[in-house]
């Protein structure tokens, strides 16, 4: 592929042979792929509302769909440099079902020789990457070939393709670099050939309609880990979630104590989770409308942090944010989101977002070995969640698996919110 000439002077930087080599597959100078930019999709961002399945507001995304049955016997070659984020990974859907079939977290990608992974070592230099995406069908003997340590693998019996790129807290739109060069090589030659032209994604279909559920109106509301659905989920990301129904004249309340993530690179690898945040979408468009991530909530490790939600057409919202603020001001971390139900959703302002709320408690990278580790619940089915969490509550309800690291919600009436508060 023609690169360009900020990566060229990159390349001389770091030279692309420890990591991976490209003795046996040498650049056929006729391929004039599409730049990086053109490769991938249009900046996906959580902030913008135009992303489905209920994402973080503070990630970018983009995604590279492709026909792997009309492209079964290629290897598609990524190289690019690191971005300036909290946490970034490469993760492999099928793009039929979006379910996750295999991924590559940044701490885990080895660095081209001459550079460092600034995810395990801090390094402000340029820092370079190669990684394959590689069919399942391949074999050891093609894997020696390519001569590298960053393969992934897709599933057996993937038609098409969805590879996603998610940059965390990046210092831009981009983490600061530019986005990674896709190369296809056939595995039988080794040669380059011209890259699977790009499809449109599932991942950008309609949510299925919104339909009530007996439990929205539950005042006891206990947060349940979510399954390994079919809506592009992080491989590398675990979320506890509750799906409620806010009435104009109530409060819901939760408390807990969140993971600690790490405050440095070197403290990556033994952190209880890399990132956390409580995200709060509805349920009409899968769209995520509030966030507030870990460095926000600025709850030390170890203490309590807690959030209130209620609707802004509540009678008495200027009362509630007053007890709230006087809370803050006595010392506690406490967090107000105010859901404006008739603000316009997705599909137009003739259709507000409603009353019904999806909160998702989300950990990048949990620890499994910490012993608060959400990673360590049952995880309970869509469909009925609470009915199936009743079955096994103990390690299927946050607050009863996780104890005071686990939240649960709890729906009062404002005039016991502010009683509670005021007194």
């Amino acid at each position: 592929m023609l690169r360009t000439k900020a990566f060229i002077i990159t390349a001389l930087v770091c030279v692309f042979f420890s990591a991976c080599s490209e003795d046996d597959n040498p650049v056929d100078v006729t391929i004039n792929n599409p730049t990086p930019k053109e490769q991938w999709g249009p900046t996906a961002k959580g902030a913008d509302f135009t992303v489905p399945q209920l994402p973080d507001l503070y990630v970018n995304y983009w995604e590279y769909s492709y026909s792997v049955e009309e492209n079964a016997n290629l290897a598609l070659r990524i190289t690019g440099e690191f971005p300036n984020c909290r946490y970034f990974s490469f993760s492999t859907y099928n793009d039929e079902n979006g379910e996750v079939v295999s991924g590559m977290s940044d701490f885990e990608i080895v660095p081209d020789d001459g550079c460092v992974n600034p995810f395990v070592t801090t390094s402000s230099a340029k820092n370079t990457f190669t990684v394959y995406i590689v069919p399942s069908t391949i074999t050891e003997e093609q894997i020696s070939k390519l001569n590298c340590q960053n393969i992934i693998k897709l599933g057996e019996g993937v038609k098409k393709a969805c590879l996603i790129i998610r940059e965390y807290l990046g210092v831009d739109e981009f983490g600061g670099v530019e986005l990674p060069a896709i190369q296809a090589y056939n595995l039988t030659t080794l040669k380059e050939v011209p890259a699977p032209i790009r499809g449109t994604s599932n991942m950008w279909r309609n949510p299925a309609p919104f339909k009530p559920q007996w439990f929205d109106s539950e005042t006891d509301v206990p947060f349940m880990l979510a399954p390994r659905g079919s809506f592009y989920p992080n491989n590398a990301t675990d979320y506890l979630f509750c799906r409620t129904a806010i009435e104009d004249n109530q409060v819901m309340t939760w408390s807990f104590i969140p993971a600690p993530y790490p405050k440095s690179v070197e403290e990556y690898k033994d952190a209880p989770c890399r990132y956390w945040s409580m995200c709060f979408g509805t349920q009409l468009d899968t769209r995520s409308y509030y966030s507030v991530y870990d460095a926000q909530a600025n709850v030390p490790d170890g203490q309590t942090v807690h959030f209130v939600l209620c609707l802004k057409q509540n009678p008495r919202l200027a009362e509630i944010e007053q007890a709230v603020n006087d809370a803050k001001s006595s010392g506690q971390y406490i967090h107000l989101i105010v859901w404006d139900r008739e603000r316009p959703s997705f599909f137009g302002a003739e259709t507000p977002i409603g009353n019904c709320i999806t909160v998702m408690y989300r950990n990048i990278l949990p620890n499994k070995a910490w012993e608060h580790s959400m990673s360590n619940m049952t995880a309970t089915p869509y469909g009925d969640p609470v009915t199936s969490s009743s079955q096994d509550p103990d390690h299927m309800q946050a607050d009863l698996a996780l104890g005071a690291y686990g939240p649960r919600g709890k729906k009062v009436s404002s005039e016991e919110f502010l009683d509670l508060m005021n007194h």
